[in-house]
């Protein structure tokens, strides 16, 4: 299933203009659209495999007005992503898991950014009228709460 040009420019766009990924870093991605989900791979199954789903991670979801990054894609890009992240101490980051709105910094404008903790993307999350709110799914925020709950540094 190669991806279209259209499909392409839209990922490419949320990807190197928001978050500052280089486009070197996705050149090697094919991006398929099922069901206003887009997917990234790297490479297509081995023949004879058959999946309900495309293969690779899910990349992005189409919402109303937007297209929002997935967690798990924002975690793999990682340090590729320069732009629109957010440094949470553990205080915020048990906030924002606990589903709780901080104030964001006056520089970060409205719309999805990754959130951070000690250096390394823990999920998505948006900026809403100067309020903070977290993205991450509900099984990954438990995982993230346990962490937390579980470190000595804490």
């Amino acid at each position: 299933m190669p991806d279209s040009s259209a499909l392409r420019g839209e990922a490419l766009s949320l990807f190197v203009r928001r978050f500052g990924v280089s486009v070197d870093v996705l050149d090697d991605f094919t991006f398929t659209e099922r069901r206003d989900e887009i997917w990234a791979c790297r490479s297509l199954p081995p023949r004879g495999i058959a999946s309900g789903r495309p293969p690779g991670l899910r990349a992005v979801r189409r919402q109303a007005d937007t297209l929002k990054p997935t967690s798990t894609f924002l975690i793999a890009l990682g340090n590729s992503i320069t732009a629109s992240r957010v440094d949470l101490d553990v205080g915020s980051l048990r906030q924002l898991l606990l589903g709780q709105r901080l104030p964001a910094s006056p520089d970060l404008t409205d719309g999805h950014v990754a959130l951070c903790f000690r250096g390394d993307v823990v999920g998505c999350g948006a900026v809403r009228r100067g309020t903070l709110v977290g993205l991450i799914p509900t099984g990954r925020r438990r995982e993230l709460l346990g962490a937390l709950a579980a470190d000595p540094h804490d």
